[in-house]
C-alpha cells in the first residue's frame, strides 16, 4: 500500500501541489514492520499499516514543518503534535506534510512562497484552504485519511470543494497541542477522509481518551433545522439546487425538517473576523515574527497581520461579549432541533490568483463567499462535518455541512453518514487527475 500510493504521489502530484514533504523511507520501514506484525498474527492499533498525511501545521517528530512558512523552511521538530501522535501509535503511517496556506490564515491554500494545491476537479482552481493539500491528496486517491484544521472553516471548505469528508470537532475535543496557533480560542483539529466512517474512525483516535460513544441515534429520530438567516450571502442557483436536493433526502430519510430563525446570525462574522485578528497577532508577535520579520511573510498574511494592528482591546472585548451573546441565542436555538444544515459555500471556488468574485451581480471578497457560512462553528466551539452534496455548473464538488450542539460530533458524523450512504450516484465520482 506505502509502496502504491507514493508511487501515485510521485507520478500525479507534482500537477496538484498536495505534499510539500514526504518521509518514504520511514514510512516504508514501518509498513515492513507493520506487515511483518500482521504476518504473524499480532498487528496492533485500530489504523494499523494505514497511510495518512498530516496538514503542515502539526510538528511532525524527524519530518520537516514549515507551517506553510519560509521562516520555517528548515525546522524539523524532535516531537509530534498530540493528534499525529495519537494516529500514529494507533498504527498508521504518516507519508508526508500536506500543503497549506501561510501559517493556516486564509481559505484558498494560495501560498506564493511555499506552493499551492490546485482543485483535482479543476486545477486550474482554488482547492479551498486552509487544509487544501489535505483535501487534494484525498480527492486524488494519495492517502486514504489526512489530519486537517480548522479555525475559520480550514477543514470544510477544502472538503466541499474537493468533494472529501471533514469534521470540525468540538471546541476542545482534540487536543492543539504541537500544531502553530492562528487564533487559539477559535483551532480546530480535526480528521479529514473520503467518508463519514473513515472520518470516524480518524476521530476515535484522535480525540481525547474517554469521549462519548458513536451516536446509535437514527436519521428518523432527529429533528434537522434550516437557518435562513444563517445565509448571509444568498448561495448561487447551482449551490442552491444542490441544498434543496439534500434537504429533500434528509427529509426522505425520515429526518423532521423544521424552518428557524437566528436574529443575530449577522453579527457573527464581523464578531469572528475581530477576535480572529486580535488573536494571531498576539500570536505572531509573542512569536517574534512580527512586526520584526514584516518582510518575511507573503503579500496577503503581511496584510491581515497589518489590519489586525488597528483591533483595540475594547473592540476584542466587545466580540467577546457578542460572542456568548450569540451563544446564549444558538442554544436557545437547539433545544428545538438536532443539527443545522447549511451549505459550506455560496459559490463555486475561483481560479487560483483572484481573491474577487462576482457573485450574485456584485463583486465581494471569496472569503465573504464561504467563511459567511463556516465561521459560526469555529465561534461557538460547534461540530460540523462536511459532505458531498453534488456538483456546480462546473463540475466541481458542492457541499453541505451538518451542525450539532456541543459534544454531539458522532451525530453530525453520523447523519453525514447516513446521506453519505443514500447519494451513492453522487458519491461515485471522483475526478480523473493525470500525470
Amino acid at each position: 500500500m506505502v509502496d502504491a500510493l507514493l508511487a501515485r504521489i510521485a507520478e500525479v502530484d507534482p500537477g496538484l501541489g498536495a505534499f510539500v514533504t514526504l518521509c518514504p523511507e520511514r514510512a516504508r520501514e514501518e509498513a515492513l514492520a507493520c506487515e511483518q506484525a500482521y504476518l504473524r498474527g499480532g498487528a496492533e492499533g485500530a489504523l494499523a499499516g494505514v497511510p495518512f498525511a498530516v496538514k503542515d501545521l502539526f510538528d511532525s517528530a524527524q519530518v520537516r514543518t514549515t507551517y506553510g512558512s519560509a521562516m520555517f523552511a528548515s525546522n524539523t521538530p524532535a516531537a509530534d503534535a498530540a493528534a499525529v501522535r495519537r494516529v500514529r501509535d494507533a498504527g498508521a503511517i504518516m507519508l508526508g506534510k500536506s500543503q497549506t496556506h501561510e501559517f493556516a490564515w486564509g481559505v484558498t491554500s494560495v501560498n506564493e512562497r511555499m506552493g499551492t494545491s490546485h482543485n483535482p476537479w479543476r486545477p486550474e482552481r482554488i482547492s479551498g484552504g486552509s487544509s487544501g493539500g489535505a483535501a487534494v491528496a484525498l480527492a486524488a486517491r494519495l492517502v486514504p485519511l489526512a489530519i486537517g484544521s480548522d479555525t475559520g472553516g480550514s477543514i470544510r471548505v477544502p472538503s466541499a470543494y474537493c468533494g472529501t469528508v471533514g469534521l470540525k470537532p468540538t471546541y476542545g475535543r482534540i487536543s492543539t497541542e504541537g500544531v502553530w496557533p492562528l487564533a487559539p480560542s477559535l483551532d480546530h483539529a480535526g480528521p479529514m477522509a473520503r467518508t463519514p466512517a473513515d472520518a470516524a474512525l480518524l476521530l476515535a483516535v484522535m480525540e481525547d481518551p474517554g469521549r462519548s460513544p458513536v451516536a446509535d441515534r437514527a436519521l428518523s429520530e432527529l429533528t434537522v433545522g434550516l437557518c435562513p438567516d444563517l445565509h448571509l450571502v444568498p448561495p448561487a442557483p447551482d449551490v442552491q439546487a444542490a441544498f434543496d436536493a439534500a434537504v429533500v433526502t434528509v427529509a426522505e430519510l425520515g429526518a423532521h425538517v423544521v424552518e428557524v430563525a437566528l436574529p443575530v446570525a449577522e453579527t457573527i462574522f464581523p464578531t469572528f473576523g475581530v477576535i480572529q485578528r486580535a488573536e494571531a497577532l498576539s500570536t505572531h508577535r509573542r512569536a517574534g515574527l512580527y512586526p520584526e520579520r514584516r518582510e518575511e511573510y507573503g503579500d496577503d498574511v503581511r496584510g491581515r497581520l497589518e489590519s489586525a494592528e488597528g483591533v483595540t482591546l475594547e473592540d476584542y472585548l466587545s466580540a467577546t461579549a457578542t460572542r456568548e451573546h450569540v451563544r446564549g441565542a444558538v442554544a436557545s436555538l437547539f433545544q428545538r432541533v438536532d443539527l443545522l444544515l447549511t451549505p459550506v459555500s455560496a459559490g463555486s471556488p475561483p481560479p487560483i490568483g483572484e481573491e474577487r468574485v462576482l457573485h450574485g451581480g456584485r463583486e465581494i471578497d471569496f472569503r465573504e463567499l464561504v467563511m459567511t457560512y463556516t465561521t459560526p462553528q469555529d465561534l461557538l466551539g460547534l461540530p460540523a462535518c462536511a459532505v458531498r452534496a453534488g456538483f456546480d455548473d462546473l463540475g466541481i464538488p458542492i457541499g453541505v455541512q451538518f451542525t450539532g450542539q456541543p459534544w454531539a460530533d458522532h451525530e453530525a458524523l453520523a447523519t453525514a453518514g447516513a446521506f453519505h450512504a443514500a447519494t451513492p450516484a453522487i458519491q461515485a465520482r471522483w475526478p480523473e487527475v493525470r500525470p
